[in-house]
C-alpha cells in the first residue's frame, strides 16, 4: 500500500468524519473502541498510582463530567465554536478533551490531599465538575433558545417507567445483580440513550449515527429497536463484569463508568440538541 493510499484511508475514515461530522464508519467505530479498551487500563493504572479507588462516591462525583461533554458537543452542534477549533469538540475528540479535564482536575486535587490541605477529594472533585457543568449550560442557553420545553420531561419519564419495569421483574425472578443501584443507573442511562434516539429518529427528523443502531434502525423503519438493542447487550455485559471482574473493584466500577458514559453521554447530548432544535 502506498503512501498515498494510507493518507487517503485515514482522511476517509477518520479526519473526513470529524471535519464533516458525518458520524461512524465501521473503520473508526472499530478503532475508537480498541483505543477505548487502551485507555481503560491506562486510566486504571493512573487511579491506582494516585490512590484513588473507584466506588461508586467516585462514579457519582464523575457524572457532571459526563454532562459537561455533552454541553461542550452541543455547543459545537449549535456552532458556537469554529473550524479548526470545532474539530476538537467532535466524538470522539470531545471525550479526550474531557478527560484531560478530569485527569487535571484529579492531579490538583491528589497534589492538595498529599500536602495535608485537604481529607477527601470526591467531593471537590463532584462540586468542580457541578460547577462547570452549570458554567457550560448556562454558555449554551444563553446563546440558544428552548424550542421544545417537553423533550427532557418525556425522555426522563419513559427511562424512568422503562427502567422501573426492568427493576421490577429483576426483583420478582430475583435477580440480584440488577438490583444493584449502580447497574440499575446503568440501565437507565442507556433507555435515557434509547429514549431519546427514539423521539428524535422517529418524530423530529434527526438521524443516527452509529453504524449498528443505524443499521438496525433503517432495517426495521423505526427507532424502537433501540429499547431490545439496549437491552439485550447492557444486561449480558452487566452480568459479565460482575461475574468475571469482581476480584478487582477498581477494574469492575472503572469498566462500568465508561458504559456508563457510552449511555448517558449521547442520551444527554441528544436532549440537550433537540430541546433546543439544533
Amino acid at each position: 500500500m502506498s503512501v498515498l493510499s494510507i493518507q487517503d484511508f485515514i482522511v476517509k475514515y477518520y479526519i473526513d468524519p470529524i471535519v464533516y461530522d458525518t458520524g461512524y464508519n465501521p473503520v473508526n467505530t472499530l478503532t475508537w473502541g480498541i483505543l477505548l479498551g487502551i485507555s481503560l487500563f491506562g486510566l486504571l493504572k493512573l487511579l491506582e498510582k494516585l490512590k484513588i479507588i473507584v466506588d461508586q462516591r467516585f462514579i457519582l462525583a464523575t457524572v457532571p463530567y459526563i454532562l459537561v461533554g455533552s454541553a461542550l458537543r452541543v455547543m459545537e452542534d449549535a456552532e458556537i465554536f469554529t473550524p479548526p477549533l470545532s474539530y476538537l469538540f467532535v466524538t470522539p475528540l470531545i471525550y479526550f478533551i474531557v478527560f484531560a479535564g478530569c485527569v487535571s482536575v484529579l492531579l490538583m486535587l491528589t497534589w492538595l490531599h498529599s500536602a495535608g490541605r485537604m481529607d477527601d477529594i470526591k467531593p471537590a472533585f463532584g462540586y468542580i465538575g457541578v460547577f462547570w457543568t452549570v458554567l457550560c449550560l448556562f454558555s449554551l442557553l444563553w446563546s440558544q433558545d428552548i424550542l421544545f420545553v417537553w423533550m427532557p420531561f418525556v425522555v426522563l419519564g419513559i427511562a424512568t417507567l422503562s427502567t422501573a419495569v426492568i427493576y421490577a421483574i429483576a426483583r420478582g425472578l430475583r435477580v440480584h445483580f440488577l438490583l444493584d443501584k449502580l447497574n440499575a443507573f446503568i440501565i437507565w442511562a442507556h433507555l435515557f440513550d434509547a429514549s431519546s434516539t427514539f423521539i428524535g429518529a422517529d418524530y423530529m427528523g434527526y438521524v443516527e449515527k452509529h453504524v449498528l443502531s443505524a443499521f438496525l434502525t433503517n432495517l426495521s423503519g423505526t427507532a424502537l429497536v433501540m429499547y431490545p438493542l439496549k437491552v439485550g447487550v447492557i444486561i449480558p455485559v452487566l452480568f459479565f463484569i460482575d461475574s468475571y471482574l469482581d476480584e478487582n473493584d477498581n477494574l469492575k466500577n472503572l469498566t462500568k463508568l465508561v458504559i456508563l458514559v457510552l449511555g448517558l453521554a449521547p442520551g444527554t447530548r441528544n436532549v440537550l440538541r433537540i430541546t433546543l432544535g439544533v
